[in-house]
């Protein structure tokens, strides 16, 4: 059976939305650490297929895992690199990698008293943020560091 073309086309988008948003609900878990007071924000549905959960300490330590199947890598370290060029904000981290065998991107910042410390990851479909922020003159977690290491791998 041959489908009329405007068929074709409303099968194809439908197979490439539910592919899209059953590959977003895929992605690797992330596991923060323990300890923290966790909470969950958004959890993904095939209709939204974004996740964000946070894990916050009492010194103001606060670790982010944002997975959204509707946002492109590309646009978002483009975005973030203009924010960065825009505003003159000089980076301590700036650097492309890889994450959990997926290329990613890592930046790292100041903005006082706060640094910021971000890994994007590229899910293709989507994007998966993990940012760590914590006061100046406040080393990096050990518990949130082997988080992060857990999720991307050394």
């Amino acid at each position: 059976m041959r489908l009329a073309p405007r068929d074709a086309a409303t099968v194809f988008v439908a197979s490439f939305v539910l592919f899209s948003s059953t590959a977003a609900l895929a992605a690797k878990p992330f596991v923060g650490p323990d300890g923290w007071d966790h909470t969950v924000a958004v959890t993904p549905t095939p209709q939204l297929p974004r996740a964000q959960e946070s894990w916050k300490k009492a010194d103001g330590e606060v670790l982010i895992y944002l997975s959204d199947g509707g946002l492109s890598y590309d646009d978002t370290v483009a975005a973030v690199k203009k924010n960065v060029a825009d505003n003159a904000i000089k980076t301590a981290v700036d650097r492309d990698r890889t994450c959990a065998g997926k290329r990613a991107h890592e930046i790292e910042l100041t903005f006082a008293p706060t640094i910021v410390h971000q890994i994007i990851v590229d899910e293709a479909p989507g994007v998966t943020k993990l940012t760590y922020s914590r006061p100046v003159g406040t080393a990096m977690a050990a518990d949130a560091t082997a988080a992060i290491t857990s999720y991307c791998g050394s």
